[in-house]
């Protein structure tokens, strides 16, 4: 059974969310990222993966940004403080 997260985050000041379905990997964790809204989704189609490397996420993001890149920052952001915060939940 696949581990499925929905976490919220804020686009361009709007309220949305994304399912993450997570894979492990052996030394790294795979984020498979649905965003529930259909222009977002297709707007992140083709760069929907986001990698964590001992904890840490990681997300390669060209120097020249565009809308894609920003959608993926803040989907990277929410990602990461939920991560944060059930690390601190979890006994």
């Amino acid at each position: 059974m696949a581990n499925i997260l929905s976490i919220g985050f804020e686009y361009n000041g709007t309220p949305f969310s994304f399912l993450a379905r997570v894979k492990e990997r052996g030394n790294f964790t795979e984020y498979h990222i649905t965003v529930m809204n259909g222009a977002l989704e297709k707007l992140l189609y083709g760069d929907h993966i986001i990698f964590a490397v001992n904890g840490q996420i990681e997300i390669n993001i060209p120097v020249e940004l565009n809308e894609q890149h920003q959608l993926k920052i803040e989907v990277a952001k929410a990602l990461n403080l939920y991560l944060k915060e059930q690390s601190l939940t979890s006994y």
